[in-house]
């Protein structure tokens, strides 16, 4: 029974994936493979769609609405104001549109790093992107990539201080800080920007080698900017503030006011979008139907994502996937390597990098807790570890980008595995051998 219903769980979400690669839509794919897992494990079916898929659905939305909506909302008013053309030539006339890639990725490093969430940073930096790959003439496909670089690896797991949940979860279980391990972090975080610079570069100039170059979604306009009607622009300095003030809102927010990230993150997007109205109103021909749109694309990816942790609500409820955590917590290793084990077992099942890192320490910490290791270091290559295969396709992220971007999986999940799954398993390997060395 064990080894059918474990068998059963891997299948279950291997057809999800494999569904949801050949454009069958989310709910499909995280239904049928819901279904395999419910009868695999004999779980009682009323009980797994509701307590697990259901709940964990919901509870999802009431985390994420605010953010989802008031997110694509700004994307909206950022686009059809000329914010986001503002930026993007600014940024190209200063770095130049080779380095593309480079600006995409660092500016979604101050949001993330500002506490912005990789669920909702895209609809943030996505109208901006349009306009310096459209210059660079750079594929779109590799927008996620971009975006995941920034925002889903060295600022969530490796610098010191990120308020990101897989470096928070750590603190709140060995009492440590955010700035556990700085030096490790620091060297892993520059680790993973340069590999993945280094990859995306490489792989811009391999697609563009194929004769492949910008190409818009559908209902996109991404037309090339005249200097006639760069004049016509808003500044700079009044088209950047609306990020600057997502930045300080979300820093400011829980210090100043006692709100949690969530919130803080919501607050800053709505005063931007309030920013937006006023001071770009001249510019704006119909209002309603801008909110109307960017509801209408936010209701669609939070609901499309929530679908996914639905799926990742049934495994949870599993018996083979207590198995599995329980397998993780026997393995016969040093207590650093049966970590980055357990804790990717469990995100990978989970497509979570918190909810591994959160079940990990629940079930497993104290059992390694009780072998005198340094804490530090433990904190940090556990955050790390977290980050590898929590971007498997099934993964929540995924399809927020993907929905947003317009692209299918196969067209923008490939870069986005190399980015979040091998360089972060290849830094995990290396923060390993420095932690052997005494690197803290």
């Amino acid at each position: 029974m064990e080894f059918v219903a474990a068998i059963g769980l891997i299948i279950g979400i291997a057809v999800m994936i494999v569904l949801t690669f050949r454009g069958h839509h989310i709910f499909v794919g995280s239904l049928t493979g819901g279904a395999i897992v419910i009868l695999t494990n004999r779980i009682n079916a009323v009980m797994a769609l509701t307590e697990g898929y259901l709940t964990s659905m919901a509870g999802f939305v009431q985390s994420f609405l605010f953010m989802f909506l008031f997110g694509a909302i700004l994307g909206q008013f950022m686009s059809e104001s000329g914010a986001a053309k503002a930026i993007a030539y600014k940024v190209i006339d200063i770095f130049g549109k080779s380095r593309a890639i480079l600006i995409l990725v660092l500016v979604t490093a101050v949001l993330t790093y500002g506490g912005v969430s990789v669920f909702v940073v895209i609809f943030s930096v996505y109208p901006i992107a349009l306009y310096l790959f459209k210059e660079a003439e750079i594929p779109k496909r590799l927008i996620p990539g971009c975006v995941n670089l920034g925002g889903g690896t060295f600022t969530m797991t490796c610098l010191p201080g990120t308020p990101a949940l897989t470096n928070v979860i750590p603190t709140q279980y060995l009492g440590t800080t955010t700035t556990a391990a700085p030096v490790l972090g620091i060297i892993c975080g520059i680790t993973m920007f340069t590999l993945g610079m280094f990859y995306l570069t490489w792989e811009a100039r391999r697609l563009k080698g194929r004769g492949l170059g910008f190409v818009p979604g559908e209902g996109e306009v991404v037309g090339s900017v005249s200097e006639e009607e760069r004049k016509t622009l808003p500044s700079f300095a009044l088209s950047v503030l609306p990020i600057l003030i997502i930045f300080i809102t979300n820093v400011s927010g829980p210090i100043f006011l006692g709100l949690n990230a969530n919130f803080s993150v919501s607050l800053g997007l709505l005063l931007a979008v309030f920013y937006c109205y006023l001071v770009f109103r001249n510019r704006y021909t119909d209002v309603k139907g801008m909110v109307t749109k960017g509801s209408q694309g936010a209701i669609m990816a939070l609901v499309n994502t929530a679908a996914i942790v639905g799926f990742g609500g049934i495994v949870k409820v599993a018996p083979a996937f207590e198995s599995f955590v329980n397998m993780a917590a026997g393995l016969p290793f040093s207590p650093i390597v049966s970590m980055i084990l357990g804790v990717n077992i469990v995100a990978g099942i989970t497509g979570s990098s918190s909810g591994g890192l959160t079940i990990f320490y629940n079930t497993m910490a104290e059992k390694f807790m009780a072998e005198n290791i340094n804490i530090q270091v433990f904190h940090r290559i556990s955050s790390i570890a977290a980050g590898c295969l929590d971007s498997l396709p099934h993964a929540g992220p995924n399809i927020t980008i993907l929905n947003v971007t317009k692209l299918t999986y196969a067209e923008g999940y490939y870069p986005v595995f190399v980015i979040t799954c091998v360089i972060p398993l290849i830094t995990v390997t290396l923060a390993t051998i420095l932690a052997t060395m005494g690197v803290v």
